[in-house]
């Protein structure tokens, strides 16, 4: 079984005065090449920052993160700019760089062909914002925005962290049909989630909030 994602004796706490916390230590994953793995847990279980650790926005403590075997160097990840990882964070903000959507949806652009590209971009109805500024959008436009970055981005492993929680109905339905596709390509994909109706999207399961973590099967 080859290990996509491999966490080895992983620990990560935070510290208050004379207070000292856990999120969890010992922590061992092997998260393997195509899967679809839920990740789920309670507030302060540690799941964003899991996440944070695989993708090498925070420093474990003890232990390493590896992806593919190679050990993931703190920072800006090097695998997101390489498209090796599409990354979807809670904070949409901070995945805008350009100023206007089309400027934003080019640096975005991968492999994938035009008539697919295009079909994402009207999917989820920017077709007509393209010549918008992105500080000038609402919301839910924005929502979009950030969906349609993601689904662009043709790379082997996909991580979500509780993108939910701010998709409406309609764009949480389109993300899970793009997500049961890409897993149908052999993608991994690695999902947040702090709803139960998402924790079967997925095959796998990774709870917290067990004595012993590990990936279930569902």
């Amino acid at each position: 079984m080859t290990c996509h994602i491999q966490v080895n004796n992983l620990a990560l706490s935070y510290r208050w005065k004379e207070f000292k916390k856990y999120i969890f230590a010992d922590l061992n994953l092997c998260i393997p090449t195509g899967v679809f793995v839920t990740l789920v847990g309670g507030n302060g279980s540690g799941k964003s920052s899991l996440v944070k650790l695989i993708m090498g926005l925070a420093t474990p403590q003890i232990g390493e993160v590896l992806i593919n075997d190679e050990s993931v160097r703190p920072g800006y990840p090097d695998a997101v700019r390489q498209n090796r990882i599409a990354y979807l964070s809670q904070q949409i903000e901070d995945l805008f760089f350009s100023e206007t959507v089309a400027e934003e949806l080019n640096y975005h652009r991968t492999a994938l062909a035009d008539l697919a590209t295009q079909q994402i971009i009207e999917s989820l109805g920017l077709e007509t914002f393209l010549d918008r500024r992105v500080e000038s959008l609402s919301g839910g436009e924005r929502q979009s925005l950030a969906l349609a970055q993601f689904m662009m981005q043709d790379a082997p492993l996909l991580i979500l962290d509780e993108p939910s929680s701010y998709l409406d109905q309609g764009k949480a339905t389109i993300l899970k049909s793009f997500l049961e596709e890409s897993h149908k390509k052999g993608k991994t994909i690695l999902h947040v989630t702090q709803f139960d109706s998402e924790i079967k999207w997925g095959t796998h399961v990774i709870d917290l909030d067990e004595p012993k973590v590990k990936l279930a099967s569902l």
